[in-house]
């Protein structure tokens, strides 16, 4: 595997992106085959998935982000309250480091299902302070103080890209990228901003674009998310 190794990872460096066609044609090997390199190769992090069998290498990092206590708090008991519930859960601080101007965001989002926002709403009022529901821009502007601690209930659009971190469901950067673009209450990440964010998620982080322009279709933004995607190049 070693010697085929070099290999693929050299010819992964020439094209970029690779998927298991271009590596049979190239190597000379079935595609099945050239498949279950690129997933071993994958698994052992030399080469990442970025969208429907297709790799590349790379030494960008992979985005990460560690709940605090309050969010899996508010996760847990959410749960506890409602089993059959779909939530996300998720600092403020998770997008700090995708800011060029960095803003002190101390809320504690609270995503679940349309039908479920004003149920979770009315019981996260009666244990924390400082709880909205889906506030619009103006809203948020006039009344939300985020450099506070305080809690944002809104819908969990169907399908969204999640993550499993430290037991609780907190969203992918993917969704994060074009969730900023949409929802009212990140509106004071926009305009020049926009930009910023995406240049520099793309600089630092491995992202499946697949993946995020499939969540911006399903939010009908996907022009939009793609004109911030060719500028990043």
């Amino acid at each position: 595997m070693n010697a085929c190794k070099i290999k693929i990872l050299e010819i992964a460096q020439t094209y970029h992106m690779i998927n298991a066609n271009i590596l049979a044609t190239v190597c000379g090997m079935k595609p099945a085959t050239a498949r279950q390199y690129l997933s071993k190769l994958a698994k052992d992090n030399e080469l990442v998935r970025v969208g429907q069998g297709v790799y590349t290498i790379t030494k960008k990092q992979p985005f990460t982000y560690k709940p605090s206590k309050l969010a899996k708090e508010i996760y847990l008991k959410m749960k506890a309250d409602l089993p059959f519930t779909d939530f996300c859960v998720y600092d403020g601080s998770i997008l700090s480091s995708i800011q060029h101007h960095l803003s002190i965001n101390h809320a504690i989002y609270v995503e679940t299902n349309r039908d479920a926002v004003e149920s979770v709403f009315i019981r996260l009022k009666e244990l924390y302070k400082n709880v909205y529901r889906q506030p619009n821009a103006t809203f948020m502007y006039d009344y939300i103080d985020l450099r506070e601690e305080c809690v944002i209930v809104k819908t969990l659009v169907t399908e969204s890209p999640l993550v499993e971190t430290d037991g609780i469901k907190v969203p992918t950067l993917e969704k994060l990228l074009v969730d900023t673009q949409k929802d009212a209450d990140f509106d004071y990440l926009r305009g020049s901003e926009s930009l910023n964010i995406y240049q520099l998620a793309f600089n630092q982080y491995t992202i499946n674009t697949q993946r995020l322009m499939r969540y911006a279709k399903r939010r009908s933004i996907s022009q939009e998310i793609q004109e911030l995607v060719n500028q990043t190049k």
